[in-house]
């Protein structure tokens, strides 16, 4: 059947799409490919053309006769949207795998990258059917071609860091996660809506990963064109790849992101309180959270699971932050007074500082005889709005000094001219 024979049997099927339908079979016959594209989009955006297996039929009989005259990448993107209306996981699988293999064949210029996006999609099928190793496979290998090619379209990145993002949380490796949906919002929203309506698996393992994809993740996608069921999920996830994701100390990046304020109007407003807390280090305002939010947060297998390790880390968080807001000529630190701030034994201090001079988080020197530590460097890290006008203030105090020692040098080295003269 050509495709003109199907867009008016379909136009005669359901009167209710006449006027669109008669629209496309107009473009195509007048063969004006790229205002086809544009109002194949747009249908696709209306409910009524994502009923049941109109979106494929429209695909197979319509789109495929004139997808190799089209932007290829417009072309996957299609077939990425029209998989979602598949209901069986393989045979999706086999639809994208098929139009991958079509483009292959025509090999048509400037391929690499809707092949690429396609990809990643049948990744994201592979995970949610259990064949993580394959996955894991195809995420490795799109991230090495990611970074072969040049001038690499958003939507493209952003579906490499999402399925990323997918298979780190799978494997429990929150950083990694965390990471790529960072640098995924960042960029635009193209992406999102061919993936925003697909399942999303179930978590395993590897906090580190998982956080370190979901940065890049957000990366790509401005947070306000996500909606708010996609937004609230992926912010809890992140906020908990942050919390969880080992080696993370700082949590200022995630809390400048707009995905932020969305835990604040839902249930979830304790987790933006626990990550300020941990971002601050304030050990004190932990253990009141831990008290107010008992309920909710042993609800949290993975956060009762890692009790001992999130204690380490805000505490850990509490000594960066005590250095760091002393003026370098003052870090040399009494034990004791670490321990006053950290809730620590003095010896608890001694075992805290060589945590931290093995995680190259600090560097300096520990007393044991004058019970005291001397730091000479502290690790650099993103700062909060708050941060930057606390050291914006420092910055205006030294300055004041420097003016103050300025003046008195002038006025002393007038004293010593006149008595040469």
């Amino acid at each position: 059947m050509s495709p003109i024979d199907y867009l008016e049997k379909l136009q005669a099927a359901e009167p209710g799409l006449a006027e669109d339908v008669a629209e496309l079979a107009s473009l195509h016959q007048r063969k004006l490919w790229h205002q086809l594209t544009l109002k194949v989009e747009e249908c696709f955006s209306k409910p009524e053309f994502n009923k049941g297996t109109l979106p494929v039929e429209l695909f197979n009989n319509v789109i495929s006769d004139f997808g190799h005259k089209i932007n290829l990448l417009k072309l996957s993107q299609f077939a990425v949207h029209v998989a979602k209306h598949i209901p069986d996981a393989q045979q999706t699988v086999e639809f994208l795998q098929g139009v991958a293999e079509r483009l292959k064949e025509q090999k048509l210029p400037r391929s690499e990258q809707p092949l690429l996006f396609l990809k990643m999609h049948v990744a994201q099928q592979k995970l949610e059917m259990g064949a993580v190793q394959e996955c894991k496979v195809m995420v490795e290998e799109a991230k090495a071609e990611l970074d072969s090619l040049a001038d690499v379209d958003p939507s493209v990145s952003a579906a490499v860091h999402y399925v990323s993002s997918l298979y780190y949380k799978d494997q429990k490796d929150y950083a990694a996660f965390y990471r790529s949906s960072m640098l995924y919002l960042a960029f635009s929203p193209q992406f999102l809506w061919c993936v925003l309506h697909c399942p999303r698996p179930q978590v395993k393992k590897d906090y580190a990963a998982f956080y370190r994809s979901s940065m890049l993740y957000l990366a790509f996608i401005a947070s306000d064109s996500l909606g708010y069921d996609f937004k609230l999920p992926l912010a809890v996830d992140i906020s908990l790849a942050a919390l969880l994701g080992e080696g993370l100390y700082n949590f200022a990046q995630l809390l400048m992101h707009p995905i932020v304020k969305v835990l604040d109007s839902s249930p979830y407003k304790w987790l933006h309180e626990l990550l300020e807390c941990f971002n601050h280090g304030d050990l004190h305002q932990y253990d009141a959270l831990c008290a107010k939010h008992a309920a909710v947060l042993n609800a949290q297998p993975a956060l009762v699971e890692n009790e001992r390790r999130l204690r380490e880390k805000v505490t850990i968080s509490c000594l960066i932050n005590q250095i760091s807001d002393l003026p370098p000529e003052q870090r040399r630190i009494p034990l004791a007074t670490i321990a006053a701030r950290t809730k620590l034994s003095v010896d608890g201090v001694e075992f805290l500082l060589m945590k931290a001079l093995a995680l190259h988080l600090i560097e300096g020197s520990i007393d044991q005889v004058a019970q005291e530590v001397s730091v000479s460097w502290v690790a650099s890290r993103v700062l909060t709005t708050a941060q930057i006008t606390g050291l914006k203030d420092r910055l205006d105090g030294w300055i004041s000094r420097v003016n103050a020692a300025s003046t008195t040098l002038e006025q002393e080295s007038i004293g010593v001219a006149l008595e040469v003269v």
